[in-house]
């Protein structure tokens, strides 16, 4: 899959997030009677951003695990208030629309994951006809120039089980942040979801290089469903003939008023 990664000077990144928050709330004013529908167009993953969470205020030993998500090791909600040196800060979370809060791999572990399942048989008929595709994209980053790092992977699964497609995004490299402690835009790019696929399983998964803090860093996560887009139709013959016609009788009119003016 493609990846597309954006940092400090993108003027893009607030106007999106931004987007992602105000889908949020519409999905919250459906209210209960659409609960059982799965909509296009909004995000379906829960807390995707770690502000249905407490966030911790240090980047200590303690640990916050996110709500709506299954967490392993000392996966954590951060505070983007915590001190520290070279942290993400306040700024950062403007940049992005962060809220409060963003997820951290967490002390002292090497690797740390945080999970949740997204079940869509509703549209069972529309995924196998091939009628629906889907957008993963979020924030992604680490600290300074350590190599630790944040992945999101989206495997769709059927009704068994069984997986049928992964999409991965990140990670962002050190030398990606340009060894900046900040959050880039990461996505995979509007692809077909898999015929058959009745779930998708969201993973972030936090790598430590540098001991003992595993700073591999996600906000802003979102997994959009989409029809795909329409080919543009093209004119038939006749029509660019007709259009053809069209532009030589405005050429004439135009070259007899010119010759009447001299």
């Amino acid at each position: 899959m493609g990846r597309s990664f954006r940092g400090r000077g993108s003027r893009s990144a607030a106007p999106r997030a931004i987007g992602i928050a105000l889908a949020a709330v519409l999905a919250t004013a459906l209210g209960a009677s659409s609960a059982s529908a799965t909509p296009l167009g909004i995000n379906l993953i829960v807390n995707p951003g770690a502000e249905s969470s407490v966030g911790v205020a240090e980047l200590g030993n303690a640990i916050a695990a996110p709500a709506g998500w299954l967490t392993t090791s000392n996966f954590t909600a951060v505070k983007y208030t915590a001190p520290g040196e070279a942290v993400l800060d306040t700024s950062d979370a403007a940049l992005i629309g962060g809220g409060s809060n963003y997820f951290s791999g967490g002390p002292n572990n090497a690797l740390s994951s945080a999970t949740q399942r997204i079940s869509f048989d509703d549209l069972a008929a529309d995924v196998d006809a091939g009628k629906v595709s889907f957008l993963l994209s979020g924030y992604l980053g680490g600290w300074a120039v350590q190599g630790d790092s944040m992945t999101v992977k989206a495997t769709f699964l059927n009704e068994a089980n069984g997986i049928l497609l992964s999409s991965l995004i990140g990670p962002v490299s050190s030398a990606d942040r340009n060894g900046i402690t900040q959050l880039l835009f990461a996505t995979s790019g509007l692809t077909g979801v898999p015929v058959g696929a009745r779930s998708v399983s969201i993973a972030m998964t936090a790598a430590r290089v540098s001991p003992s803090y595993n700073d591999g860093y996600a906000d802003n996560l979102s997994l959009l469903f989409e029809e795909p887009e329409s080919p543009s139709e093209v004119p038939e013959p006749a029509s660019l003939a007709l259009l053809g016609l069209g532009v030589a009788v405005l050429i004439a009119r135009r070259l007899k008023q010119k010759a009447n003016l001299s």
